[in-house]
């Protein structure tokens, strides 16, 4: 139970920063972009180092 909430949780935090990259996009903001994305990336990346029991 506590994988599929852990996963619940990650999804919804990466896809949530890809969507607000896409929004600083269409604000010209791309910096803010880019860090949006970087911060997505990283969500999905080190969700696999983690261990739950």
């Amino acid at each position: 139970m506590m994988k599929i909430i852990f996963w619940v949780v990650v999804l919804f935090g990466s896809c949530y920063s890809f969507w607000y990259a896409y929004y600083l996009i269409k604000d010209k903001n791309k910096l803010g972009a880019f860090g949006m994305a970087l911060v997505g990336l990283l969500i999905g990346v080190f969700s696999f180092m983690v261990r739950l029991k």
